[in-house]
Order: structure tokens, then C-alpha cells, then sequence
């Protein structure tokens, strides 16, 4: 038979564990507090056993409990059990983790200065590591803005050997918790990682800062998640009619996600038109269907309204002409056949393309085609500039429907005497006219006609407005978007 004194100590243990797994408001912490020191006071009557009776007064305490947090604090009750795995938060990787039974508890409750930091929910894998974080006030309300991960306030990961790996970040995603993620480009190879939290300031920047000690640091063992990984060699290789070799290597099945790897080479014809290194910038497009040409993912595409599970994606150079690429995803079909389907890609080349226009003639819109690309001269201007001060610089106005990439483009402007002036943009640009069952059409709209707000062109260190100015694009990001090569996986 159970002493009364270790029962009490038994019931206090874990009535005080349930409650530190939330954060309660304090009137009904109180009201917790009086009834667990309520019990080894209270007298034994012959009827009741010494354990019942301490097990019937733990029932009476969480009725005290869920009928205080009922009656006053509904909705905040129901913010407590905001999760992960919340039906409004579908996520399939931490759905599988789940299903695997990795899904980690840290127990993390912090107080201090009235505001609570929780965590219960940590998943990690070599994909990614993701943490439900919440912030309660001292009312136990869930405080969505008063946390700010940054410079400040930081969560890093560690490895088994104490080196930092990464840093998490905030994906906002939700208004139930801060959804904390940190993605990793290369599979994690550790059996074990720490996660720190060093939390000292709430609150934005336009508020007073509550200072404080909400720091924090947990043990997840990778072991098992490890163990899930598991790695399949791929074969195919084609050769786009540019000259673009590209090869598939190996999809990384991993709990959290799937990681393809492919490398890419350029004939001699190609790396002519990409001298030096501007052939290291480079961008492939695809994407995955099923056997029924349903979309799966999509990368890079030009396509209305496509699939994006993409976490992460590189690229490094591993010869003359070589890249290796890798890309991590949230999901790949494991068991039925579906298609990687090569769409377009751009590499930076020389150009020379040029625009001569006189700015005093465009009173009215003028158009130039430059290779498949369309530009609309609208005006020009002086404004202030932001590299000298007290000096202004020469500002042109424009729309454009591109067919190649931007991104890689390099501009530079020349006067009647010669002259040579760097060229910056600004502005805001948007796929144009792309279908919603095609991932290869559409055009780069640049600047928003229909707000009327047009790209510009900051011709720097050109302080008036010349007779007649050029245009030069030395540098395009040349999008080929002939590809025809798919490659069945799963067969």
C-alpha cells in the first residue's frame, strides 16, 4: 500500500505537470494552487481508502481547472490546442512525422515580466527542423506580434558537436503559433541537435521593448529519423537543342521531404556565348505529373497558378560547364509512377542590344523590340540622387513584356561623346499572360500598367538630361524554352 505522503507527492507531481504543459491565466493558477495545498490538510474519512481519496481530490482539481478556464476563458482555452497538425495547417511532411511518432515535447515553459513562452511541439529530420512556438500575456492570451525572431531575439540549432548549424526563422503561416522552420540545403548528418532559444526582448519596433529572460534549449535525438532516410539512385540524361546537358542523379527520401539532385553541362558552343563566368547563372524549370499529366510540383515555371512545395534549392559549380543542383521538397509520390518534366531554363550571355532614343522626342510612348523582348519608352526625369547628395540623376520611365529572364540582365548607357554610365532598376514586375495547363508561356510584365506604374532605369552619375542617349544590354538572361524530355520515375 502507497504511503499518504508519496501519494500526495505522486498527485502534486502531476497535477504541477499538466499544468506547466499550458499557460493558464493567473486567477485560475490561484485557484489551482489553493486546491493542491488543500490536500494533505484534508482528514480521511474511514469509508474512503487513503489513494481514492486522493485520486477523487486530483479529479476535483481539474474540474476547478477546466471549469475555471471554461466559464472565463473560453476562446483561450481553445488557442492552447492550436497545433501543428491543426486541420488548417496541412503540412504532409510533419503529417508523416507524425504518423512515425516523431513528433517531440520539450516541455519548454518560460515566464517572465507576466508573458509565457511555450513550446510542445518540435519536429526534426535532415530536411528541416519545425517548433510551434507560442507567447501568452498575463491575461493567457496567445500573443501573435509580440515576438520578434531576429537580430535580437535569435533560435539556433546546434549540432552533436556544439557547431552551429542554422539559425530558425518565423514563416508566419498562421496566427495560432509562430511557426518556426529552419531548412537545410544539404541532408543534416548528426544523431543529435540542440535547439536554443536566446529571447530577451518583446515587442515591434514602433512599441517600448519589454525586456527580459525568455531563453531556452532542448535535446532532439535524431537517431530515429535518421534511420527513415532512404536513397535512390536515378538514371537519364538529355541534351537540349542549345547545348544544356542535364543528367538526373538521386531523389533522398527523408521524413519531412524529398530531395532531388541533377547536374547540368554546357557544350563549347554554349559556353562561347557565356564567356568568363557568366555561365554560372543559371536557373532550371520543371515540374512533376502523374501518369494522368496531373501536376504534382512545379519549378521556375511560367504556368498560371502552379503547385509549390519547394523548400529548398542550390546550385555549385563542380567543373567547367558543370553544376550540380539540388532541390528539396515537401512531398514525391513513393509508390505510383509520375514524370519529371524538363520545361525551359535561362543562362546569362552576351547581348549588345541597343536602344537609341532621343529623350526629348517621347511625348508619347515609344516602343523597341530587343531580341523577343519588348520595351515601351515612357518619359524621363531628373531626380534626386541617391548616391551623391544635393545631386540629381537622369531617370527613365518604362514598360516591358519579356520573354527571357531579368534577374541576370546587365544595362549600361552611353552619350554622344562616348560616355559610359552604370545602369540600376527599380520597380515591380509580375508574370503576364501565362496559361493555367502550360508551365513554358507567359511573359515578365514589368512595371503595373494598370496602377500606371511604370519600371524605371537610374542612370547613375548622368546628371542632366542628354540630346540623345543608347541603351546597351550587355548582359541578357537568355530563357530557352525548347526542352522535350521527360523522364518516368517509379516505373
Amino acid at each position: 500500500m502507497n504511503h499518504p505522503d508519496a501519494v500526495d507527492r505522486e498527485l502534486k507531481s502531476l497535477l504541477k505537470s499538466k499544468a506547466e504543459d499550458v499557460a493558464i491565466p493567473e486567477p485560475v493558477q490561484n485557484a489551482v494552487e489553493n486546491v493542491l495545498s488543500s490536500l494533505p490538510k484534508q482528514k480521511r474519512k474511514k469509508r474512503f481508502p487513503s489513494t481514492r481519496w486522493r485520486w477523487l481530490a486530483a479529479a476535483v482539481v481539474f474540474f476547478v481547472l477546466l471549469s475555471a478556464i471554461s466559464v472565463s476563458t473560453v476562446p483561450i482555452f481553445s488557442e492552447m490546442l492550436r497545433s501543428l497538425f491543426a486541420k488548417d495547417n496541412p503540412d504532409i511532411g510533419l503529417l508523416r512525422a507524425q504518423e512515425l511518432g516523431l513528433v517531440h515535447n520539450p516541455h519548454i515553459k518560460v515566464k517572465d515580466k507576466g508573458y509565457t513562452l511555450v513550446i510542445n511541439e518540435a519536429v526534426a529530420d535532415p530536411t528541416r527542423v519545425t517548433i510551434a512556438l507560442q507567447l501568452f500575456d498575463p491575461k493567457g492570451k496567445h500573443n501573435r506580434d509580440k515576438l520578434v525572431i531576429g537580430y535580437e531575439n535569435q533560435i539556433t540549432i546546434m549540432d552533436s558537436e556544439g557547431n552551429q548549424i542554422d539559425t530558425m526563422y518565423d514563416m508566419g503561416y498562421t496566427n495560432d503559433f509562430y511557426y518556426l522552420v529552419a531548412f537545410f540545403k544539404e541532408p543534416l548528418q548528426t544523431d543529435r541537435i540542440t535547439v536554443e532559444g536566446h529571447v530577451q526582448k518583446l515587442g515591434q519596433r514602433n512599441e517600448t521593448p519589454i525586456e527580459g529572460d525568455w531563453n531556452f534549449s532542448f535535446d532532439m535525438d535524431m537517431k530515429e529519423a535518421n534511420s527513415k532516410t532512404t536513397i535512390e539512385e536515378l538514371s537519364g540524361s538529355y541534351t537540349t537543342p542549345h547545348g544544356m546537358t542535364v543528367t538526373l542523379k538521386r531523389l533522398t527520401r527523408m521524413v519531412q521531404g524529398v530531395r532531388l539532385e541533377l547536374e547540368t553541362e554546357l557544350s563549347d558552343e554554349a559556353m562561347a556565348r557565356s564567356p568568363g563566368d557568366l555561365w554560372e547563372n543559371q536557373m532550371l524549370s520543371f515540374h512533376f505529373e502523374t501518369m494522368d499529366k496531373e501536376e504534382i510540383h512545379a519549378v521556375n515555371p511560367r504556368k498560371q497558378g502552379f503547385m509549390d512545395s519547394l523548400m529548398t534549392s542550390d546550385h555549385t559549380v563542380i567543373g567547367n560547364g558543370k553544376m550540380h543542383w539540388s532541390y528539396t521538397f515537401k512531398y514525391l509520390p513513393e509508390e505510383e509512377s509520375y514524370r519529371f518534366v524538363l520545361d525551359a531554363y535561362s543562362v546569362a550571355e552576351q547581348d549588345g542590344s541597343q536602344i537609341a532614343f532621343k529623350p526629348a522626342e517621347l511625348v508619347e510612348p515609344k516602343g523597341y523590340q530587343v531580341l523577343n523582348d519588348h520595351f515601351e519608352l515612357n518619359g524621363t526625369a531628373l531626380e534626386e540622387s541617391d548616391m551623391e547628395q544635393d545631386t540629381d540623376e537622369m531617370v527613365i520611365s518604362f514598360y516591358a513584356e519579356l520573354e527571357n529572364e531579368f534577374d541576370n540582365n546587365v544595362w549600361k548607357a552611353v552619350d554622344v561623346l562616348g560616355n559610359e554610365y552604370e545602369v540600376d532598376r527599380r520597380g515591380v514586375s509580375f508574370l503576364a499572360n501565362t496559361l493555367p495547363d502550360n508551365w513554358r508561356e507567359g511573359l515578365i510584365s514589368m512595371g503595373d500598367r494598370g496602377m500606371k506604374q511604370p519600371y524605371h532605369f537610374e542612370i547613375k552619375g548622368l546628371s542632366h538630361i542628354p540630346e540623345q542617349l543608347t541603351l546597351i544590354r550587355e548582359v541578357v538572361d537568355k530563357r530557352y524554352q525548347d526542352p522535350n524530355w521527360s523522364v518516368l520515375l517509379n516505373p
